[in-house]
């Protein structure tokens, strides 16, 4: 009976077993540890605009938060779940005003920045001490939110180059799971290339120095320029980040 295959030693109810046990042994193989924490980001949603259709209506919030804000192409609301019922905030945009960013956006700007370099900080140290098991679970949340920050650069600045086109993040590049293979096979990439892990650090660095200068010198000010945009610094680095990350 050497070399004989399983599928002859089994009887035929054996081997519908063995045939449908196969794929999810083969899966489980693919799928490494995850350990899950705290995750700084905020919850961008997208959906979409039914008026200007190449941009699109994001929505967010805060972890642990009932409420929620909305940006839009020009008016911008802000949604308050109180006791009472909802209540609905709307801030005003006038069609001349639609391309600078207002005092709402830019208060929705600075949480979401805050908590993506929260994130890249945390993600950045994992890197370093090679705590993979983090970086999978990470992997279930950050494409998502970078898919949805690329749309609401685009969307607060009112402008579809806000952002490299490179830096925009397509669906087929993750999976909304948190056991997904492709987060498996991005890390294991990571790990297989030569100096990806170091670049990728670097990467990640990079973008937290361009972005909190940014914020101090440009977003954080009272009187900010009307043409307020990313720093060309910003958006090499945000690209640079994007394509180091996705290894494209």
């Amino acid at each position: 009976m050497e070399n004989t295959c399983p599928e002859i030693i089994y009887n035929q109810r054996n081997k519908i077993v063995l045939i449908l046990l196969f794929p999810l042994l083969l899966y489980s193989q693919q799928i490494g540890k995850r350990t899950s924490y705290s995750i700084p980001l905020v919850k961008l949603s997208i959906s979409e605009n039914s008026q200007s259709p190449e941009f699109k209506n994001i929505r967010i919030t805060v972890s642990g938060s009932e409420d929620y804000a909305i940006i839009t192409r020009l008016n911008d609301f802000f949604i308050n779940n109180t006791r009472q019922g909802i209540e609905k905030t709307t801030f005003a945009e006038r069609l001349n005003s639609m391309y600078t960013l207002t005092d709402f956006e830019a208060r929705q700007m600075n949480i979401t920045l805050k908590s993506l370099l929260s994130t890249l900080v945390i993600f950045e140290r994992d890197l370093e001490k090679k705590r993979w098991d983090r970086c999978l679970y990470l992997d279930s949340y950050f494409p998502r939110f970078m898919k949805a920050f690329y749309f609401l650069s685009c969307t607060a600045f009112n402008d579809e180059d806000a952002l490299p086109k490179g830096a925009q993040v397509f669906d087929s590049l993750f999976d909304v799971s948190l056991y997904s293979p492709k987060s498996d096979k991005r890390v294991n990439k990571w790990k297989d290339e030569k100096d990806h892990i170091i670049k990728l650090r670097i990467a990640a660095r990079e973008l937290i120095f361009q972005l909190k200068k940014w914020q101090k010198d440009e977003l954080g000010k009272s009187k900010r320029k009307p043409e307020l945009m990313y720093s060309k610094n910003v958006k090499e680095a945000y690209a640079l980040f994007v394509r180091m990350y996705f290894c494209l």
